[in-house]
Order: structure tokens, then sequence, then C-alpha cells
């Protein structure tokens, strides 16, 4: 490589060398620096777009907060006479989950565990709604693990609820 280059006149040793150089600087920029800036610009981006989500989630739960009836939970509440455990039972076969209940357990007078199988999600999230916003019914904990059928999940619930 040194003999031909040695061999080289003046004029075509320039040409070379400039265009080396010039292959270098290409190199160096589409391997080490656009990567760099780019990736760090990416990551402002994402950063900026965060910062408006947070934003707006905050907002949002402002309005949730100022658009909820403070007084929905109080008003609502167990009828009399009639237990947590029936107006579970109740609603949950009237919101078309009856199928899907395989276990109801009592956990003493104000508190019930429910194991549900193969249930569709909007039907329980629907009738968890209906039982806060009716009965006063609390959700002391919730699992869901989703099904490989859309739409489908298993969930345990334990609520709580006074009458």
């Amino acid at each position: 490589m040194k003999e031909w280059f040695a061999g080289l006149q003046q004029r075509e040793r320039l040409m070379v060398m400039g265009g080396a150089i010039a292959l270098a600087l290409m190199l160096f920029y589409a391997t080490i620096w656009d990567p760099l800036t780019g990736g760090a610009r990416a990551k402002a981006e994402a950063v900026s777009d965060t910062q408006k989500t947070l934003a707006w989630m905050r907002q949002a739960s402002e309005d949730v907060k100022r658009l909820r009836p403070a007084s929905d939970q109080a008003l609502a509440q167990l009828p009399a006479g009639q237990s947590l455990l029936g107006v579970i039972d109740q609603t949950a076969k009237s919101s078309g989950l009856g199928a899907a209940m395989k276990r109801v357990k009592p956990e003493g007078e104000n508190k019930v565990s429910v194991w549900m199988e193969d249930a569709a999600f909007d039907d329980i999230v629907r009738w968890l709604e209906t039982l806060r916003r009716s009965y006063g019914v609390e959700i002391d904990n919730i699992v869901i693990d989703k099904k490989n059928v859309v739409g489908k999940v298993d969930a345990r619930i334990e609520f709580s609820g006074h009458a």
C-alpha cells in the first residue's frame, strides 16, 4: 500500500489523502456523533412528553375531584336488613357475573371476598361502580389477572360495607 501511495503523483496523493480525511469524518459522524446527539434529542423529547402527560394527569385528577359529588359516598349504604353478602350476590347476578363467581367467602359482618373466573372485565368494572355508588361498598383489595381471551379476566376482590 505504501509503495502504491509513493508511486502516485503529488496531486493524486493530495486527492487520496483528502478522500481519506473526508471518509474518516463521515464515519465519525455516522457512527459516533449522530447517534449521540440523536439519542440525547430523543431523550429530551421523551422527558418533555412525560412532563406534559404528568401535567395533564394532575389537571384531570383535580377535575375528577371537583366533579365528584362529596356526598355520593355518605348517602350510599346497604339497604336496611340486607347483608353485604346478599347485596354482592344479587348485584353480581343482575350484572351478568353470576356464572363467573366461583367462590364467595364472608369475612365477618362487614367484609366479603369474591373469586371470579373468566369474567368480562367491562362487566366487573360496571358492577364495582354500581356497588360503590348505590350501596357504598368499598374495595379493600383487588387482584385481576388477564386471560388469553381478550376482555376476560380472573379476579379476587375483597369488599367492605356498612349498613
